[in-house]
C-alpha cells in the first residue's frame, strides 16, 4: 500500500494494534477477531455505498503517551462547491460504516468525512484518563488535531449519541472551526433525575444486577463470551441488522452484526472512557445542556431526536429556557435511537437542509 506524502496521514498501517501475545500466539486467541477481520467486515458494509471513498489514518498525536491514529473515509461531493465538509461521528460501540445508508445522499453537494472515534472500531485504542473531565478534553483535542492535520478551515460537525455529546463539547472550545453542528439523538444532555428509582419503580433485582455490572464496560459481555461473541451479537441485536434491509440483501444482513462485533471485540479504551463519563448508562456526570449556554450562538445548532428513542427529547423551548439560542429541533417520526438508520430519507433531508440554510 502507498503512503501519502504528509507524515501525519497514513494508508500503510492497520489499527487497532494487537498486543505482542496475540500476535505471537494467535491459536490462543479467546476473542475471535483481528484488525484484519475488522477491516474486512467494514469493507463488506462500505461496498454498499455507491460513492467511492478514500480511506486513511490521521495521526492526531498522543493520548496518555500512546500514539493515536484516527481512521477516516473521505467521500467527495458529486457537485463541487465551496461548502465546508460534513464530518460524521458515530456513537458508543459503533463505527463509521453505520452511516452507510446516508452518505450517498449527504455527499451530493459537500465532501463527507466519516471517522472512527479514538478507542472505537478501526482507530487506535489509547487508554484515556479515568478522570471524566480529562477524558472529555482528550477527545476534543483529538477531534481538533484531526481537523488541523487535514487543513480544514471550517467543518460541519455531526455526532450521534456519544458522538453528539463530543460534538457539543467540541463546539464549546472551537466555535471558530465550525460552520454548523448537528446532534443526532445526543447522549448525556440532561441531569440524572434524583427520583429515578421512584419514578420508574425499579425492581430490587434490577438494582442488584446494576450494582454489579456498573463496574464493567458496557459491552464487556461480547468479549468475555469468547467464540460465542459473533453469534451473540446476531441474536441480541437482530433489530439493528433489519434496519439495513433497504440497502443490503436479506441473506447478507449478518454483515452488519459481524461489523459491530469486530468493532467491539478489541481493547475497549473508548468504552472505558465512556464509562468514566457516564452516571448510569443514560446520563453523563457533566450534563451537556446547561453547558451549552456558554457556546457561540452564531454557530447554528440542529438537533434530531427519534420519536421512539430512549433518549429524552428536549424541545426548542427548553433549550431557550437555559439560554441556548439559534437551535432547531426535529423529532423524526417512527424512529428510535438510531435515527439515521430507522428513517434514513428523513434524516438525510433534515441534515441536507441544515447545511443549505447556512
Amino acid at each position: 500500500m502507498e503512503t501519502i506524502a504528509d507524515p501525519d496521514i497514513h494508508t500503510d498501517i492497520l489499527e487497532p494494534r494487537e498486543s505482542w501475545f496475540r500476535s505471537w500466539f494467535p491459536y490462543m486467541r479467546w476473542v475471535p477477531s483481528t484488525p484484519l477481520a475488522l477491516k474486512e467486515a467494514e469493507e463488506s458494509l462500505v461496498k454498499y455505498i455507491k460513492t467511492p471513498s478514500k480511506g486513511f489514518y490521521v495521526n492526531v498525536g498522543s493520548v496518555n503517551g500512546h500514539s493515536c491514529n484516527v481512521w477516516t473515509r473521505k467521500f467527495e461531493a458529486k457537485k463541487k462547491g465551496m461548502k465546508p465538509p460534513l464530518v460524521m461521528m458515530h456513537g458508543m460501540g459503533a463505527g463509521l460504516a453505520m452511516f452507510a445508508m446516508n452518505i450517498d445522499s449527504l455527499c451530493e453537494e459537500t465532501d463527507v468525512y466519516a471517522i472512527d472515534l479514538p478507542g472505537f472500531a478501526r482507530s487506535s485504542r489509547p487508554n484515556f484518563s479515568s478522570d471524566p473531565v480529562l477524558a472529555e478534553e482528550q477527545y476534543v483535542v483529538c477531534i481538533e488535531e484531526w481537523r488541523r492535520k487535514l487543513n480544514l478551515p471550517k467543518i460541519n460537525l455531526l455526532g450521534h449519541s456519544f458522538g453528539g455529546y463530543l460534538t457539543a463539547s467540541y463546539s464549546l472550545t472551537h466555535p471558530k472551526s465550525l460552520e454548523n453542528i448537528i446532534l443526532v439523538d445526543p447522549w448525556g444532555m440532561l441531569e440524572r433525575p434524583s427520583d429515578i428509582e421512584k419514578r420508574y419503580n425499579i425492581p430490587f433485582w434490577v438494582k442488584a444486577v446494576f450494582s454489579v455490572v456498573k463496574h464493567f464496560n458496557p459491552l464487556f459481555g461480547f468479549r468475555v463470551s469468547g467464540p460465542a461473541g459473533p453469534s451473540l451479537v446476531q441474536r441480541l441485536r437482530p433489530d439493528l441488522m433489519r434496519k439495513f434491509e433497504d440497502l443490503i440483501e436479506e441473506q447478507n444482513l449478518s454483515i452488519v452484526g459481524q461489523y459491530l462485533y469486530h468493532c467491539n471485540a478489541h481493547h475497549p479504551s473508548g468504552e472505558a472512557a465512556f464509562h468514566s463519563l457516564m452516571s448510569g448508562m443514560a446520563w453523563a456526570k457533566s450534563p451537556m445542556l446547561p453547558r451549552l449556554k456558554e457556546r457561540d450562538h452564531r454557530v447554528p445548532l440542529t438537533v434530531l431526536y427519534g420519536e421512539n428513542s430512549w433518549v429524552t427529547t428536549i424541545p426548542d423551548e427548553q433549550f431557550k429556557e437555559v439560554g441556548v439560542d439559534n437551535v432547531k429541533v426535529h423529532v423524526v417520526e417512527n424512529a428510535g435511537h438510531h435515527v439515521y438508520a430507522d428513517q434514513p430519507s428523513t434524516f438525510n433531508s433534515v441534515v441536507t437542509s441544515s447545511l443549505r440554510d447556512i
